[in-house]
């Protein structure tokens, strides 16, 4: 299936990030400006909310070890208001928390980075032998290990366990040798969740829960959608309006993506994150430890550490989260000890392109004391596909009414002609409804189905499907006329 976490992860995540250094969390800024204008930032997303119909936006900005905006906006779900405890998907936010995991278990002495995953999973292989042996818990943790979703024959987590997910593996090729480039991949994350549970003898939900949640007193933090019981209900949007879209949990995909929390739980692991992993009496990992997590690879020109995006020499933290349904990001300035969360309950490609990529940063630029910017409205993009979509489906209905006539403007044409006039609308079609998804996930690197391209775009897919349809049996309907015709001599 297409996940937007799995597809789109580059493309959206450079969107946002360069949202942010446009607008950076600089240091020299931040010593002249002065406080943050909560009040603009209270009336920015606001309006921001109501003019791109955003069902429900949760967000929380922390500044040193202290928690200065808390608030929600919109609706959580039919009659319950967004706030800053809802519950909802944080995507591939989620990877840093199995980052984390990991490299506790790393200052315990329980894995080690340069170590070949084969030492705690010795069945663990990909379509490559000696690639197989090379990678390592560091690779993983970089996306350095050779391994992508243009070599997956299949990307998607229709498996029952995290241990079924990894053995999927055997059938990856790599992509590029170990360790000499950056794919972002999700399936890396998995592996590093069962080598979480390899070492450290506990389900990953449980080792999260008891060594990263519970010292952040992060309550409404859950490894499950069954212990989420306020929840906010997803949406996706079509025609620049939201409806409801239920999520799907993947519990084979949970490390690298299906993490829930709320805001204010979010706004504590940020406060740990700024502060050198301490928050109150509670020292998650060392200062050096973070330190390297924050590191990107030497030599191969990538900006991604572990579990982070990093940039402007490791003072700016990035990671973006996008299911079906779902939208987070997670900031941080590390110099000005600032960071902020926003999590949604609402997503499609047309928001990820327009709305959630100016975001991050309008809500940058207010923390450094920039005047408000007006939000923009991007309603115009739902309108505007509504109306090629009933023109479109307008002119299919006049084609409809034109049909009793077309063998009689085509009598004078040999019969050759006339078979040749209907073959693109019998061809094309099938050609389409087969191969558009596979052809899709071939250019963006993965596989995929109509109903994964229906979770990405649902209003474009629905005007697509019934547009194709409707010129297939228009051919049909041709295809009929033209047999039950007697051949006309044109001599």
């Amino acid at each position: 299936m297409f996940h937007y976490h799995t597809l789109f992860r580059t493309l959206f995540c450079t969107l946002l990030v360069a949202g942010l250094l446009l607008s950076p969390l600089a240091s020299a800024q931040a010593q002249a400006a002065p406080g943050p204008d909560l009040q603009a930032v209270d009336a920015y997303l606001q309006a921001l909310v109501k003019a791109n119909r955003i069902s429900g936006l949760a967000v929380a900005i922390v500044q040193g070890d202290q928690i200065i905006f808390l608030r929600g906006y919109g609706q959580a779900g039919p009659g319950r208001p967004m706030t800053p405890q809802t519950q909802l998907y944080i995507g591939s936010v989620t990877k840093s928390f199995t980052a984390l995991a990991v490299m506790q278990l790393v200052e315990q002495g329980k894995l080690e980075l340069d170590a070949p995953v084969q030492r705690y999973l010795p069945w663990f292989q990909v379509a490559d032998t000696a690639a197989s042996a090379q990678i390592t818990v560091r690779h993983l943790l970089n996306q350095t290990s050779g391994l992508s979703e243009l070599g997956d024959p299949n990307a998607n987590p229709y498996v029952p366990t995290l241990a079924d997910e990894v053995r999927t593996l055997r059938n990856v090729r790599p992509t590029a040798p170990v360790g000499t480039k950056f794919q972002y991949y999700n399936k890396n994350y998995r592996v590093l969740g069962l080598l979480i549970e390899q070492a450290s003898g506990q389900a990953y939900g449980d080792y999260v829960r008891a060594n990263i949640l519970a010292p952040l007193e992060m309550t409404r933090t859950v490894a499950s959608p069954a212990d989420a019981p306020d929840l906010a209900q997803g949406y996706s949007q079509a025609f620049g309006f939201p409806f409801p879209h239920a999520q799907e949990f993947r519990l084979s995909a949970l490390p690298s993506g299906y993490i829930v929390s709320s805001a204010e739980d979010m706004a504590r692991y940020l406060i740990a994150q700024i502060n050198d992993g301490r928050f109150r009496d509670h020292l998650l990992v060392q200062p050096a430890t973070l330190a390297q997590m924050r590191t990107p690879p030497p030599g191969i020109g990538s900006q991604y550490g572990m579990g982070w995006r990093v940039f402007e020499g490791g003072n700016t933290l990035y990671h973006g989260g996008d299911l079906e349904s779902f939208h987070a990001a997670v900031a941080m300035g590390l110099k000005e000890k600032i960071g902020f969360v926003i999590l949604c309950n609402q997503n499609s490609l047309t928001q990820m392109l327009t709305v959630y990529d100016a975001l991050p940063g309008d809500l940058s630029s207010l923390l450094m004391g920039g005047t408000r910017p007006k939000p923009d409205s991007f309603a115009w993009v739902g309108l505007a596909l509504a109306i090629l979509a009933a023109a479109d489906f307008l002119n299919h209905l006049r084609l409809f009414w034109q049909l009793p006539t077309w063998i009689k403007k085509t009598a004078r044409q040999s019969r050759v002609v006339q078979w040749l006039k209907i073959l693109p609308s019998i061809v094309l079609p099938l050609a389409l409804f087969l191969g558009l998804p596979p052809l899709l996930g071939a250019m963006l690197g993965a596989s995929g189905s109509w109903l994964d391209m229906f979770g990405l775009l649902p209003d474009v897919t629905a005007w697509l499907v019934v547009g194709l349809t409707l010129v297939l049996i228009r051919g049909v309907v041709k295809t009929i006329l033209l047999a039950r015709q007697p051949a006309i001599s044109l001599s």
